[in-house]
């Protein structure tokens, strides 16, 4: 269960933080409701990593958590852990990028492995009750 709940953690610390950075962009530049239309504006960018971190967070939290209490591989445990990592790189992604409207690599890689985690995460969990 430690593996589970350290992997939420860092991700829940990773909403508020973004959350938090999102203020600091809409301080910044008086954009009190809604984004910028400039695809390299910090605010877009703190707004669709908060965004995107909100959309995958919640459930791969839930399954990280229900697998926690299961006596699963061991593989289970990595896959929380690139979850996790996963979200982070997606993240430094979007704030890194010079413009929303291209692909960056560590959105790319970050992307990759929430899918093949969060897939895999599903898998475990059916396993449980199969």
């Amino acid at each position: 269960m430690g593996t589970a709940v350290l992997c939420v953690v860092a991700m829940a610390l990773l909403i508020f933080l973004l959350g938090f950075w999102v203020s600091i962009q809409r301080g910044r530049t008086d954009v009190m409701t809604g984004v910028e239309t400039d695809p390299t504006s910090g605010l877009n960018k703190a707004v669709r990593a908060h965004g995107n971190t909100a959309e995958y967070v919640p459930v791969l939290a839930i399954l990280i958590l229900y697998l926690g209490t299961q006596d699963v591989a061991a593989w289970v445990g990595w896959a929380m852990i690139v979850a996790a990592v996963s979200r982070y790189l997606v993240v430094l992604g979007f704030l890194t990028c010079k413009t929303l409207e291209k692909p960056h690599v560590f959105k790319a890689v970050g992307a990759l492995g929430t899918y093949v985690a969060g897939f895999a995460m599903c898998f475990a969990a059916y396993q449980t009750v199969a």
